[in-house]
């Protein structure tokens, strides 16, 4: 065990770490769209309280709904008779749910209904 680096999966990310700062990273271009539909609209403070639910609430939830198992997933959250695994939101042959080209529609998605959220 290292110093700067915790553990010897540090740098392959087989401890989990990786993918924390893969979101972490999304989580905070997220909060950055909400920071331009908000700009001196709300005070300082009221932003990071609000950064600080998005990014530890909102955005986990949102995500989870496309990345993870959740009921629009494209990897299936249902599966059928024959245990082909569907999308919650129609759960027929015709659904693949979203599928998201790396995070960006779902980061944006976020974001955007929370900046407008905000705005409002």
């Amino acid at each position: 065990h290292g110093v700067f680096n915790g553990s010897e999966s540090f740098a392959t990310g087989n401890d989990g770490w990786g993918f924390w700062f893969f979101q972490w990273a999304f989580a905070g271009t997220a909060s950055t769209i909400v920071s331009g539909s908000i700009a001196e609209r709300t005070k300082f403070i009221a932003y990071l309280f609000f950064t600080l639910f998005m990014t530890t609430i909102i955005y986990p939830m949102g995500v989870h709904w496309v990345w993870g198992e959740g009921f629009l997933s494209a990897f299936g959250a249902n599966p059928d008779e024959n245990g082909v695994p569907r999308p919650l939101l129609t759960g027929t042959e015709e659904s693949n749910g979203v599928l998201d080209f790396a995070g960006s529609g779902t980061v944006h998605v976020v974001g955007g209904i929370s900046g407008l959220v905000g705005a409002l």
